[in-house]
């Protein structure tokens, strides 16, 4: 690793959170290096194939703006890289009929009061203008047009590239704590400054040190039959019932993805519990086979919130992580505020301290 003088920075993590905060200081002029077991975009959370973007947040108005930034920020990104990152199909925040419905309402308010795009649709309207999603027990959705998906290993790569062209150096090796230096594959490596990123690995690096905990979700692909076949539908959550989809904008199909662990159960069938949600909600794919399933791990804070704050006992050494599912869309905006708070231009709020 490079040993020049002053202004050295080491992040462990190349997911989004490891490169954004990585390629944000080398544009702040500081000699960075990156160290992961993987190459950027192979293995983790942030080798996905999609991930959702969207700025409703419920009545958090700090993250409805970090995700509006983030977007503007991925098309900075897609500019500078040449590739198409973000899909802007639109997202449907669905709200059940008896189900609470505050944060819904919330976002819709929060969204209009930033000059966020966004809308409220009936049931039936959700119906009528995306044919193969049933309007069947759902009081209404907040839809924002100008949120979408973003091809997530492909933007992690971009960001690897666009980090490299900035002097970012990416390693491979094993990393460990060791106080305020590293110790890489048994080797003692020092910086002015630390960043652990590790993504669901926060945990099991740093035990006992935060109520973060590693989860584990299983996205489920099935083909796409009758009206999904076809563009025009956009992604959809469903927080009542703990579940979202993508339509087919890649190469496998429409993802599906129940929040809950996957456990022992089948990858080739749908959990029954999610395919009744799919006979509801999407009854053209009721019986769609699966095709494809995606294993993913992340870093979850009982809270829901981020973490950022100094690693205990040590001077320049920080912790940035607790994505909580939640993550992956504010990355570039995230990391510009990772560096505001490690340069002491922003304080960061309570809750992302270590707790």
């Amino acid at each position: 690793m490079s040993r020049a003088p002053g202004g050295r920075a080491l992040v462990v993590g190349a997911g989004v959170f490891g490169l954004s905060v990585a390629r944000e200081l080398a544009a702040r002029g500081k000699s960075v290096d990156v160290v992961d077991r993987n190459a950027p975009g192979t293995a983790g959370p942030s080798s996905a194939e999609t991930r959702i973007l969207r700025c409703a947040h419920g009545d958090d108005e700090w993250y409805t703006r970090s995700a509006a930034r983030a977007r503007t920020l991925w098309r900075e990104l897609e500019a500078e890289t040449g590739e198409q990152l973000l899909l802007d199909i639109g997202v449907l925040c669905l709200a059940s009929a008896g189900a609470d419905q505050s944060w819904e309402r919330a976002s819709l308010r929060v969204l209009a009061r930033l000059g966020i795009r966004a809308q409220l649709l009936s049931g039936r309207a959700v119906a009528a203008r995306f044919p193969g999603l049933s309007g069947e027990g759902l009081d209404f959705a907040v839809h924002e047009p100008e949120a979408g998906v973003l091809l997530a290993r492909r933007a992690v790569r971009a960001l690897a590239r666009s980090a490299e062209d900035r002097g970012v150096r990416i390693h491979r090796g094993e990393a460990k704590p060791d106080g305020d230096s590293v110790l890489v594959d048994g080797a003692h490596h020092g910086a002015d400054l630390v960043v652990w990123a590790p993504g669901p690995e926060l945990p099991a690096l740093f035990p006992g040190l935060s109520s973060t905990v590693t989860e584990r979700q299983r996205a489920y692909y099935v083909n796409p039959v009758g009206p999904w076949a076809t563009g025009g539908r956009p992604a959809w959550i469903d927080r009542a019932h703990d579940w979202y989809g993508i339509p087919a904008v890649g190469e496998r199909g429409v993802k599906l993805v129940p929040d809950e662990e996957p456990g022992d159960s089948a990858a080739t069938e749908l959990p029954s519990r999610l395919r009744d949600l799919v006979r509801q909600r999407l009854p053209d794919l009721a019986d769609a086979p699966v095709t494809a399933h995606e294993e993913c791990a992340y870093a979850w804070s009982p809270d829901g919130h981020f973490l950022l704050d100094r690693l205990p006992g040590t001077r320049r050494t920080w912790l940035v992580g607790g994505d909580s599912g939640h993550g992956f869309k504010h990355g570039p905006a995230w990391g510009a505020y990772v560096c505001d708070v490690m340069e002491g231009v922003a304080e960061p709020p309570p809750r992302f301290r270590l707790r």
